[in-house]
């Protein structure tokens, strides 16, 4: 381990002196940016600034930084440790962890991300999608693609309900209309487990199961939910339930594992995320269901983005299969 030389403190202190409550990076072209770092990943730095918003920066072009408070700076093979980055002669950082402290040069450094805080604060996030696709030729065309999710989250509590609205438009002819709505409720019990309800409503007024609903409750595991995305799965016990377009009903015991992956690129620019859940029911009808969505969404503006979704909706074993899927693209907000 090696301990800077007093001379190597003071020249650090003198050319970037820190700031107050605030983290700061010193590029190598002389700038200074102040705000709250979020995440290294991938050669990008990721920091909130009070005047320009989220900014990604290239890292290679940073100099040096310090950080307010200690961050989880990964060490390799998937650990991290809580450190105290502060500012160093240039091309340098010095990482501390109480009176233990390390000069290293700041290219050796490949992710760090500042923890969650764990509070009782209410915490609302969520995204609006849209795509609208109208053609003339032959035939006149119009496509309808709306969604939207919210995640709410108290303390212990998550709460995440969204809905989603399609119709496709062939002259004269619907081709596709339908539209879904959903809940559900966890409640970390430990730190990373949670116990789950979840309920599931499609209304179709195409297709000949005119209506779906799942209703599932079951214990869940968060592999991570850190500022580069998330990784969650869940093991539901429930019920299935169709409703036909002549009026007649089929309801099964079932099961389903349902998955929530996010994952953040290129310092937030680009997010890959796929979500859905596969079941099946409990008896001898052998009833199989699949409801999976799997997508890129690019950052426009730190409160738009363009995505581009790959759905795909499948029931088997029922007096009808359903096989849909679909290729989405379009704005959205976030907030």
């Amino acid at each position: 381990m090696f301990v800077p030389k007093p001379v190597h403190l003071l020249a650090g202190c003198l050319l970037f002196p820190p700031l107050v409550h605030a983290d700061t990076v010193w590029m190598k072209n002389g700038d200074r940016l102040s705000g709250t770092i979020r995440s290294l990943s991938n050669g990008k730095l990721v920091m909130d600034t009070s005047y320009g918003g989220t900014v990604s920066l290239n890292w290679s072009a940073v100099s040096t930084l310090s950080s307010d408070k200690p961050i989880d700076v990964s060490t390799g093979n998937d650990n991290s440790i809580k450190a105290q980055l502060e500012a160093a002669d240039a091309g340098y950082v010095i990482v501390r962890r109480g009176d233990d402290e390390q000069r290293i040069k700041a290219d050796k450094l490949e992710e760090f991300m500042k923890p969650k805080e764990q509070t009782d604060a209410l915490d609302w996030t969520g995204n609006v999608d849209a795509g609208i696709s109208l053609k003339k030729a032959s035939t006149r065309t119009h496509d309808y693609n709306l969604a939207y999710n919210n995640k709410i989250n108290v303390g212990k509590w998550r709460n995440d309900f969204g809905g989603t609205y399609n119709r496709e438009e062939e002259d004269d002819n619907i081709n596709t209309e339908n539209y879904s709505l959903r809940y559900a409720l966890d409640y970390m019990f430990r730190e990373q487990f949670f116990w789950q309800g979840r309920a599931t409503y499609k209304r179709d007024w195409v297709e000949d199961i005119s209506s779906q609903i799942v209703i599932g409750t079951g214990p869940g595991y968060q592999f991570w939910d850190n500022e580069l995305g998330s990784f969650s799965l869940a093991l539901l016990g429930g019920g299935f339930g169709y409703r036909y377009s002549d009026g007649s009903t089929d309801n099964h015991a079932g099961a389903s594992v349902r998955w929530d992956y996010q994952r953040n690129l290129r310092g937030k620019e680009l997010t890959l995320f796929t979500h859905g859940d596969v079941g099946h029911s409990l008896d001898d009808d052998a009833i199989f269901s699949m409801d999976a969505e799997i997508g890129l969404r690019y950052q426009l503006t730190s409160w738009t983005s363009l995505h581009i979704t790959y759905g795909h909706n499948l029931i088997s074993g029922t007096r009808d299969t359903l096989n849909e899927r679909n290729f989405t693209t379009g704005l959205g907000v976030k907030w």
